[in-house]
Formats: structure tokens, C-alpha cells, sequence
């Protein structure tokens, strides 16, 4: 395991499975771990990129909409991730019901 060994400067096109525990909000930033991974490479013709998300629990609290603004962004980054997947429509439909249980409207 190394942390951030998806940022610039690393050719590593022969990996055909990554998991990202932490990611920032920063667009440059996740499109070079995606462009890492699914990079071509001789003979591979896929790749598998595991992207977690955190969720917080629901609780009755003032920093719930800080919380709300965090998941959104969040949900956003996976949104982008999602449309060119292999399993786009699922993935979709697990964000599109984050969301709604957290009232959030994505665009």
C-alpha cells in the first residue's frame, strides 16, 4: 500500500486494480489516479478501480449540513467516476439513493 502513489509522476499502466480510501475534492487530482489506472497496457483490457465512501451516521446536530455539503461533493466525484464504468446503471443507482436518504439533489 502506498498513499498517494496515483498522484503525478508514477507510470505504473500495467495495474488493473486500484482501491482509493481517501480522496480530496480536487477534479486534477482524481482524474490523474483514474488515468493511472486505465491507462493501456499490453494485454489488459480492463481495470477495476475501488473508490470508497464514508457516510455519517444520522444524528441531530448542528454540523449536520456541513456533513450534508461534504457528502455531496463526495457524491459528485462518484457520480463522475460512475459514468464511464462497466457497472455505470448499478453504481448510479446506489448514489442516486445516497442521496436521497441524505435530501441531497444532484445535478
Amino acid at each position: 500500500m502506498a498513499i498517494r502513489c496515483l498522484d503525478e509522476g508514477i507510470d505504473i499502466p500495467m495495474i488493473e486494480n486500484a482501491v482509493i480510501l481517501a480522496s480530496g475534492s480536487n477534479p486534477r487530482q482524481f482524474i490523474q489516479r483514474r488515468g493511472r489506472i486505465l491507462r493501456p497496457y499490453q494485454g489488459k483490457t480492463e481495470a477495476n478501480l475501488f473508490d470508497m465512501i464514508v457516510t455519517p451516521p444520522f444524528l441531530e446536530r448542528e454540523i449536520w449540513e456541513i456533513e450534508r455539503h461534504l457528502i455531496k461533493k463526495e457524491l459528485r466525484r462518484f457520480l463522475e467516476f460512475a459514468k464511464l464504468a462497466k457497472n455505470a446503471t448499478a453504481a448510479k443507482i446506489i448514489l442516486a439513493n445516497i442521496s436521497q436518504e441524505y435530501g441531497l439533489l444532484m445535478d
